[in-house]
C-alpha cells in the first residue's frame, strides 16, 4: 500500500512538473553577502532602526553554519532569511541573525545603489494610534497622504527649521510640579516610502506633549511639528 501511495504521488509530481517545496540554504561569502542556493547575492541594506519593512514575513532558509532558532531576553525565535509576503519582487529579504531581537533589511547586490535619505521618498502618509504604530507589519499602505514632491520638499525644509522639542519649551507642557512627565506618548507615525523598493520604508515617529503640541523625529534627530502639517497630514 506505501509503494502505490509513493507512486502516485511521483506520478503526480512528473505530470505537475513540479518538486516539492524545500527550503533554501544560504551562505556567507567573504565580503559578509548572503547568497542563496542559486547563486542570487544581497547586500546589507540597512539594520531596523535606519529602515522597516511592511508585509508579513515568510522563511525561506537557514544561513549555513548558524543556529536555526536563537533566543533572546527569553524569548525563542527562528533564524534565518526572510522574504515579504506578497512582495513584487525578491528584491528585499529580512535576516534575523542568532541572539540579536533586531532585523537586517538585505538587498540584491545585483541592483543599483539605493540612496533611502529621506529627502528621496515619494510619498508620506500618516498612521494615527499607539496600536498601530508598534508593529509596523501590520500596516497596509493606503496610497495616500503627501505625495507632491515639491509638498514633500517644503515639509522638511519647513520641519527642520524648527526649535528641539526640549529647547521649544514642549517638555513644560508635561512636567508636573514634582519633576515627573505625564501624557507623553506616540501619537502616531509617518512613513517615507520610496520608488524603487514599495515594502520598505523610513519611519518618522510623532510624539504629543499632553496633547498640546506634537515633535517629530526625522533621521534621529527630534523637531517641533507645526500643527498645520499635522492637520494636512491626517486630512489626508
Amino acid at each position: 500500500m506505501k509503494k502505490v501511495l509513493c507512486l502516485i504521488v511521483v506520478t503526480l509530481i512528473l505530470l505537475c512538473g513540479c518538486s516539492p517545496t524545500k527550503e533554501d540554504t544560504f551562505t556567507k561569502n567573504e565580503n559578509g553577502n548572503i547568497v542563496s542556493n542559486s547563486g542570487v547575492e544581497y547586500t546589507l541594506l540597512a539594520n531596523e532602526g535606519l529602515l522597516y519593512y511592511l508585509g508579513d514575513l515568510d522563511f525561506i532558509g537557514s544561513i549555513q553554519g548558524e543556529e536555526k532558532s536563537s533566543q533572546h531576553s527569553g524569548l525563542s525565535y527562528k533564524t534565518g532569511m526572510f522574504a515579504i509576503k506578497d512582495a513584487d519582487n525578491d528584491n528585499i529579504l529580512i535576516r534575523h541573525a542568532p541572539d540579536n531581537e533586531w532585523f537586517s533589511i538585505y538587498r540584491k547586490t545585483s541592483l543599483p545603489s539605493f540612496d533611502f535619505a529621506v529627502d528621496n521618498c515619494i510619498r508620506f502618509e500618516f498612521v494615527s494610534g499607539i496600536g498601530n504604530t508598534e508593529n509596523d507589519v501590520t500596516h497596509t499602505t493606503c496610497d495616500e497622504g503627501i505625495v507632491v514632491a515639491s509638498e514633500i520638499a517644503e515639509f522638511l525644509s519647513d520641519v527642520r527649521s524648527q526649535k528641539d522639542p526640549r529647547e521649544a519649551g514642549l517638555y513644560d507642557l508635561i512636567k508636573k510640579p514634582d519633576g515627573m512627565l505625564e501624557n507623553c506618548y506616540v501619537y502616531g507615525v509617518i512613513y517615507g516610502f520610496f520608488e524603487e523598493e514599495s515594502n520598505i520604508v523610513v519611519r518618522m515617529d510623532i510624539t504629543s506633549y499632553n496633547d498640546l503640541a506634537y515633535s517629530v523625529s526625522i533621521e534621529g534627530k527630534d523637531y517641533v511639528l507645526p500643527t498645520e502639517w499635522l492637520q494636512k497630514l491626517e486630512n489626508k
